[in-house]
């Protein structure tokens, strides 16, 4: 069976379930598996590399934000920020209270700055992004690349709603051994291949 959209997937998680009763929870599965593979991965395919203009102490992250890897203000030359946690950020505002941002904190969903912003900046993030759900989307970078991800995924997911499933320790082992191996090609392929075109999506 083909897994080229959300609708195969389904498909193919049934028909190894060998059920035809699931319809209504086979989706949370598959919502269930991109949960854990959202704590979990952190591989090339999620880096996206976003601007925006910053004058105030707080700028909301994006909306599918999991992880920061560069941040930095597009000045000349450029301005690569620090963190600090909040403690020692409030410090450091107590001595500079406006002026270039050169130290950052995240509190809830805002990146938080110090000094504040005395003038407008441009503010550029490298951030690790959230996959893209399923269910808003006939497909994403995962299904397309490592569609085993996502059933054998699933199929774990579905033990606990089976409660009894002697072939949950087969799809637990493949997922995770799946998992491992997304992760060593992204490792190896930092060091091969051509240097990507990058393209600048605003927060």
């Amino acid at each position: 069976m083909a897994l080229a959209n959300y609708t195969d997937l389904q498909a193919s998680v049934a028909d190894f379930l060998n059920r035809s009763d699931l319809t209504s929870v086979i989706p949370d599965f598959i919502t269930l598996t991109e949960a854990d593979l959202n704590r979990s991965l952190r591989v090339r395919e999620m880096s996206v590399r976003t601007r925006a203009p910053i004058s105030e102490q707080y700028v909301k992250l994006p909306v599918d934000f999991l992880g920061m890897r560069n941040i930095e203000l597009v000045t000349s030359p450029v301005t690569p920020l620090e963190y600090r946690n909040l403690q020692n950020l409030d410090l450091y505002r107590a001595a500079d209270a406006t002026g270039k941002p050169v130290y950052y904190s995240i509190t809830q969903n805002n990146i938080e700055f110090a000094p504040v912003p005395d003038a407008e900046y441009t503010l550029e993030i490298v951030y690790y992004q959230k996959i893209p759900a399923l269910v808003d989307n006939a497909t994403n970078w995962l299904l397309d690349t490592h569609p085993d991800a996502y059933l054998y995924g699933s199929l774990m997911q579905s033990a606990p709603y089976l409660q009894a499933d002697e072939r949950i320790g087969i799809w637990a082992g493949k997922y995770n051994q799946i998992k491992e191996q997304i992760t060593a090609s992204d490792e190896k392929a930092k060091f091969s291949g051509q240097t990507p075109s990058i393209t600048f999506t605003p927060f």
